[in-house]
C-alpha cells in the first residue's frame, strides 16, 4: 500500500537516518523500507494513539 497521508514527527523518529528521503517512507502507509512488517505494524497503533491525544509527534515532519 502506497502513502496517502505526509510523513509524521514520529516515523521520522522511528527512522531519523533517512528523514530527508521522501522515496524511503513513500512505498509505506506507515514507517519506512528500514522497519519490518511488525514494527510499521506497531508504529500504526503509535500514531493512531498519538493523533487520538493531539501528541504533536503525530503532525506532518516539516
Amino acid at each position: 500500500m502506497s502513502r496517502t497521508e505526509p510523513i509524521t514527527r514520529l516515523e521520522v523518529a522511528a527512522c531519523p537516518t533517512h528523514r530527508m528521503d521522501v522515496r524511503h517512507y513513500s512505498p509505506f502507509a506507515v514507517g519506512c523500507a528500514c522497519l519490518s512488517e511488525e514494527r510499521r505494524a506497531e508504529l500504526g497503533r503509535r500514531l493512531e494513539a498519538a493523533r487520538a491525544e493531539g501528541n504533536p509527534l503525530a503532525e506532518m515532519v516539516e
